[in-house]
């Protein structure tokens, strides 16, 4: 097979590998259907996530089932499924308190020895452990961009705005509109809110906010906290979820966030960020930050079919499996009009 192989730093390209094949009773083998390239990759290639050189890349997938362990009792050749960044083996003493994110026998595909050593999913074929466990059928009607959002940032954004949304009527905040913060737009539909307010410093991305659900689209920079009292009559956001990472944004949520309210933080600060804890104190702020809760694929896959959800926008550029140099190429440099690219695989 071929697959996309980190060698040194910043240097990856497409190569051939073995093929996997079945390691463990609770294994399947997948052929790749649709993959893409996420911001995280990038930070791995360039070593802002350290792990040791020689790994294949790549954590999102939808995919057909080819081989299949002995203990599998879910899933058969053939089944079209879909599968969590981070596999978790439901078992070890993280995943029975529930934080599956951080299973201890875990990590996270594609990412090298220090985040599990697992196959990458830039690649033709992929082994998937603890299947049973891990993978979801895709229903029959839901295309493959659609699921592919499914296994990290359609998730990843819905776990921030199940942490900060707390009733309907809500006036929900999400800073930064990357393929988390456009997740958050889109999965905040589902909780009846009053207003979706979507800030970004590109204007192709709130556009791409405004089909996902945003009511209002404000560009960075413009009076954000003005536009978001007129918006909340006075009182501030009920609910602010921060997709970015940076001191600035941080800084904002706290200042956009009304009394009582609350913020979830999914984007990665680079560095130690300062935050204002008295002000957040006297408001009666609560703050959650964390991974992606992965273990409700089921529900977005379910949302999807029935026409609630259709993640699918979010990819604003298609290419073949045979150019998915360019596609990592094109989010390395932040190439004007790519959000994220469904990359198909034949």
């Amino acid at each position: 097979m071929q697959h996309m192989y980190c060698d040194s730093l910043g240097s990856v390209r497409l190569v051939e590998a073995a093929d996997p094949v079945i390691e463990a009773p609770t294994d399947v083998v997948v052929r790749v259907r649709a993959t893409t390239v996420c911001g995280s990759d990038v930070h791995l290639v360039h070593g802002h996530l350290p792990t040791p050189w020689g790994f294949s890349l790549g954590h999102e997938y939808v995919g057909e089932v080819v081989a299949v362990g002995a203990a599998v009792t879910r899933f058969a050749v053939g089944d079209r499924v879909v599968g969590p960044a981070a596999p978790w083996c439901g078992s070890c003493g993280a995943c029975r308190r529930g934080q599956t994110q951080r299973c201890e026998r875990g990590g996270v595909l594609g990412s090298g020895a220090r985040w599990g050593g697992w196959g990458g999913t830039m690649a033709e074929l992929l082994r998937v452990p603890w299947a049973d466990m891990d993978l979801s059928r895709v229903p029959d009607g839901v295309t493959d961009a659609q699921a592919l959002a499914v296994g990290d940032v359609l998730s990843t954004g819905w776990t921030a705005v199940r942490q900060a949304v707390t009733d309907v009527g809500q006036v929900v905040v999400v800073l930064g509109c990357g393929p988390v913060g456009l997740s958050a737009v889109h999965t905040a539909t589902l909780h009846a809110p009053r207003a979706i307010v979507a800030v970004d410093a590109m204007p192709d991305r709130l556009e791409v906010a405004r089909t996902l659900g945003a009511t209002h689209a404000l560009a960075a920079g413009d009076d954000v906290a003005a536009a978001v009292a007129e918006i909340s009559g006075g009182v501030g956001a009920d609910a602010v979820v921060e997709a970015v990472g940076l001191p600035v944004t941080l800084a904002l949520a706290c200042d956009l966030v009304a009394t009582g309210g609350r913020i979830g933080v999914v984007g990665i600060p680079a560095e130690p960020v300062p935050l204002p804890f008295a002000q957040l104190l006297f408001k009666n702020v609560t703050l959650w930050t964390g991974l992606g809760d992965l273990r409700h694929m089921d529900d977005l896959l379910r949302f999807i079919a029935e026409g609630r959800l259709d993640p699918s926008p979010m990819f604003t550029t298609t290419r073949p499996f045979a150019e998915i140099e360019q596609a990592y190429a094109d989010m390395e440099q932040r190439t004007p009009g790519v959000i994220k690219t469904l990359v198909t695989v034949p």
